[in-house]
């Protein structure tokens, strides 16, 4: 009787490769062997709203604005009422006598409980108190300052990666092209319709074309380092077209009112201004008398008593201080605010002047690139239209390879001309929505044109 042994063995080296090729550790581990790295896709709006999250600029404006509150809180205090307590423990060297009367004990203790009251002090503690609360307000203006910045670092590196890709693909077009050419050239060279250096040169161009591939893809990834640096994100990140953004306004003069309304440094310039003003009256109320009023309950105790011992005692006092003469400092303060306050509004005069001219020169870089656009537009249309119609005379030897090569790099020129305008479109918009100070009032969905009207 014949025996068949191998059969079995067969059947269980294939069920257990089966079993291997089904089972959740073999599924992950042909899974990981090629695993990519992770990536996140990011829109325009999450991007902002992570950086605002993450930012370290966003999160020292919220700390000055910490500072300025305890600054309020600190005005406050001048102007409320102290309470101060002191002891002491004194030990004399020796007790004195007068007569039958003790006039010095051998020690004594001692407690004072102290209230004073400021009533007038020249105005200086209101003044201070609105200073801080000015101050309070400019740094809150200046969280939205820090944010607006970070928003349009953002976008600005948003965009740069979108035009990164695009650069990307344009290259990886020229590369197929000049592949496509080096194949055509390498045929026409085996019927005999060029020579060996048409080849050659077909192919070095290839080369170049890989290279330029290369560089773009560098400049790619530094592209979303940069992103991913305002944004906080570890991962690799996939970028989307964002929404077209409309334009403002068609007349420069109502955007110049949009940005004196709203641009955040300006408003800063006008707080700093009305502080350097209190300033002013702060350094005055030192040529003013004051006047603060004074409880004091003591409380002693003697060994032995003296004579005239008194062991608790409540009093009361108004006192009032007039400055005579302080060797000239109060003079040198006013004079110190004063100037402050002549410089912060040069600062604003200077702000007003160079807020026109980024609004309008942010204007008038939106309307370049708008006008150039429709010419790319037209550009790359015939670029592409005359490259193949060349390539198509160079495949049945009617054009030469000097003429593809031209019309090709025509054809880049083209792609990128529109490329950059588009995306310089965007970032213009961009450009000009910071300019007017609106940037972040859009992302609150504040409509500042029709607060305007």
């Amino acid at each position: 009787m014949r025996m068949q042994r191998p059969l079995p063995i067969k059947y269980f080296i294939f069920l257990s490769a089966l079993l291997f090729l089904v089972s959740p550790v073999a599924g992950l581990a042909a899974a990981g062997e090629g695993e990519l790295p992770p990536s996140r896709s990011l829109t325009l709006s999450e991007s902002y709203r992570l950086a605002v999250e993450s930012h370290e600029a966003v999160g020292m404006a919220r700390e000055g604005i910490n500072q300025a509150e305890s600054g309020v809180d600190k005005a406050v205090s001048q102007l409320l009422p102290k309470l101060t307590a002191e002891g002491g423990y004194t030990v004399y060297s020796e007790q004195k006598k007068s007569g039958g009367f003790v006039i010095q004990p051998d020690d004594a203790s001692r407690v004072d409980v102290r209230l004073t009251q400021p009533v007038y002090t020249g105005g200086r503690e209101w003044a201070a108190k609105r200073q801080a609360g000015i101050i309070s307000e400019r740094n809150a203006a200046g969280l939205d300052w820090a944010m607006e910045n970070v928003i349009r670092a953002v976008g600005r590196a948003y965009y740069g990666v979108l035009k990164a890709e695009k650069e990307v693909e344009i290259k990886e077009a020229a590369l197929k092209r000049a592949g496509e050419r080096s194949k055509v050239a390498s045929a026409r060279l085996r019927v005999g319709e060029v020579t060996k250096s048409a080849v050659l040169r077909a192919d070095a161009l290839v080369a170049g074309a890989e290279a330029e591939l290369i560089k773009a893809r560098s400049d790619l990834k530094n592209t979303a380092d940069v992103l991913k640096r305002l944004t906080n994100v570890n991962d690799d990140v996939k970028v989307s077209e964002p929404p077209v953004k409309q334009d403002l306004s068609n007349d420069v003069n109502e955007i110049l009112k949009l940005a004196y309304a709203y641009r955040l440094d300006y408003k800063q310039g006008a707080l700093d201004e009305r502080a350097a003003s209190e300033g002013v009256s702060y350094a005055k109320g030192f040529f003013l008398p004051s006047l603060r009023l004074e409880g004091i309950y003591s409380w002693r105790e003697q060994n032995p008593r003296t004579t005239f011992y008194q062991k608790e005692s409540v009093s009361g006092s108004i006192i009032l201080s007039v400055p005579i003469f302080e060797g000239g400092l109060r003079y040198a303060e006013l004079s110190e605010a004063k100037s402050k306050l002549r410089e912060s509004e040069l600062r604003r005069l200077l702000l007003k002047r160079d807020i026109e001219l980024q609004v309008r020169a942010a204007f008038n870089g939106l309307e370049s690139v708008k006008a150039a656009l429709e010419a790319y537009r037209k550009q790359l249309s015939l670029a592409e239209e005359d490259y193949n119609m060349v390539f198509e005379q160079f495949k049945f030897g009617l054009a030469t390879t000097v003429d593809v090569i031209d019309a090709d790099a025509t054809l880049i020129s083209a792609q990128r001309s529109l490329m950059n305008s588009t995306y310089d479109l965007a970032a213009a918009r961009l450009e000009l929505r910071a300019a007017a100070g609106v940037l972040l009032l859009e992302l609150k969905d504040v409509k500042p044109l029709e607060g305007q009207k």
